[in-house]
């Protein structure tokens, strides 16, 4: 199928495309391809030796002008291979993969075309809209994003753009949150764009309390939620970073109760309608 994802025409090719729900709403109609993701259940004959990189999830190889990723599961055993050559990326996977593997594989693939070749970087958060006003909540996970999103939804009606693999693009010189089908383990999403407006941090406290950060902290906060540059995209990276530092960035301790929507809900609305 081909879908369109942050400005990117992407020729994917599932094993599993009707476990894929969402990314159906991404499929259009272009008579150009800008990329291709071919995920199979084919083996990698070559030898790897020497990674470049090694972590806990995967270890990286080069060979030529490829980047090889030898991919591990949460017991440290490999599973599957995907192969980067500029805009074309195989994915081999082990015969016994299922759709949650794929789903996690071709997610890799799409980070590495959208940082690579596009005017975008990944924020870990979950992001909404809300009133034409752009959201996105940020924090460790299990801090509770999401339950925080399911407030908003539930007292606000916000509409949730993508629960945590957000696509923070830079057009005229403003950023939007660009919708995405890979949205994390809940796997919540809507192919609707929106201006990122606000960007909450969140932390968990008994009370609802919003505390005034540094602009030093606030950069600091970023720092662990978004994918760092590399040499291709640094340039960027860094003037989208310089954006996101110009919103409003709240740090916010709160419960999730309520009352926890209508504290924040009114600062950024005051703030919103005051700037």
């Amino acid at each position: 199928m081909i879908i369109k994802i942050a400005d990117i025409v992407i020729d994917i090719n599932l094993i599993y495309p009707d476990d894929f729900i969402s990314i159906k709403d991404y499929v259009v109609n272009e008579d150009h391809i800008d990329a291709y993701i071919n995920s199979s259940f084919n083996e990698f004959n070559e030898e790897l030796i020497n990674p470049i990189s090694v972590t806990t999830f995967y270890d990286k190889y080069k060979i030529g002008n490829r980047i090889i990723q030898h991919q591990k599961n949460e017991y440290g055993k490999y599973y599957a291979i995907i192969e980067y050559n500029g805009k074309n990326i195989n994915i081999y996977n082990d015969k016994n993969n299922k759709f949650v593997d794929e789903y996690l594989l071709t997610q890799y693939a799409i980070n590495y075309l959208i940082s690579d070749y596009t005017s975008s970087i990944f924020f870990h958060s979950s992001s909404i809209k809300y009133n034409n006003i752009g959201i996105a909540f940020s924090a460790k996970s299990g801090t509770g994003k999401s339950t925080h999103r399911r407030l908003w939804e539930k007292y606000g009606n916000a509409k949730v753009i993508n629960d945590d693999k957000n696509i923070i693009t830079l057009k005229n010189d403003k950023l939007f949150i660009t919708p995405n089908p890979w949205c994390g383990k809940h796997m919540r999403q809507n192919n609707i764009e929106s201006t990122l407006d606000a960007v909450v941090f969140l932390f968990q406290s008994k009370e609802n309390t919003i505390v005034e950060i540094s602009k030093a902290k606030a950069f600091k906060l970023l720092l662990g939620q978004i994918i760092p540059p590399n040499d291709k995209n640094e340039e960027k990276w860094n003037k989208i970073v310089d954006k996101l530092l110009e919103l409003p960035i709240y740090y916010y301790g709160c419960n999730m109760e309520e009352d926890a929507f209508n504290v924040i809900k009114e600062r950024i609305e005051s703030d919103y309608a005051n700037k």
